[in-house]
């Protein structure tokens, strides 16, 4: 581990200590200010992770154009944090919306237009791309159908890579009881995928 991505690991704070934070930076305290900025850092390394993670595929170009956007997207809506979850869950939030939202603008679109007005198929488009789309969108709803702090912890374990034991730490809870919670909400969202493709 770096010293870098250490130092990541370590500002990792609670709901309301990061509120604290926050609510110093909108006052226009320089040392938050800087510490916020610090923590946002973090979004690269989300953007990249879920690119990987959630199989998007997106080129390093577009990666590039979803951090700058979740930077602009961010910034201005800093008095909406409320402190209900760690701020790295709540900027994940942005990372996966715009990540989301860039895959759909590229490849939602099956045909385009050249240059004498009509329409072909776009050939550099894969037949998959609509069934990795509906895969994705699967994926999120049924994490989305977790209760908070099942959503939580599957998110900061499986698309945002914390370990058990920090997660641990984040939520207060045992790390036994970390792990069987994760274990039980991926279990159950395998069985329904399963049987949405008839596999189960």
């Amino acid at each position: 581990m770096t010293r870098r991505t250490a130092t990541l690991r370590m500002d990792r704070g609670t709901g309301p200590s990061d509120l604290l934070l926050v609510q110093r930076a909108l006052r226009g305290d320089r040392p938050a200010v800087d510490s916020v900025l610090q923590r946002l850092d973090c979004i690269v390394r989300f953007v990249y992770r879920l690119n990987r993670g959630m199989a998007y595929h997106l080129p390093t170009e577009g990666l590039e154009d979803v951090v700058q956007q979740v930077y602009v997207t961010i910034w201005p809506r800093l008095n909406a944090y409320a402190g209900t979850s760690a701020f790295e869950t709540w900027v994940y939030g942005f990372c996966r919306n715009c990540l989301r939202s860039e895959f759909r603008r590229r490849y939602s679109r099956r045909a385009v237009s050249d240059d004498s007005g009509g329409e072909h198929v776009d050939p550099e488009v894969p037949e998959d791309r609509a069934m990795r789309m509906e895969s994705v969108d699967l994926l999120l709803a049924e994490i989305e159908r977790l209760d908070d702090i099942e959503r939580e912890i599957v998110e900061l374990r499986h698309l945002q890579g914390w370990s058990f034991e920090e997660i641990s730490r984040q939520k207060n809870l045992p790390p036994s009881t970390v792990k069987d919670r994760c274990y039980k909400a991926v279990e159950r969202i395998r069985t329904k995928l399963k049987k949405y493709y008839g596999r189960g």
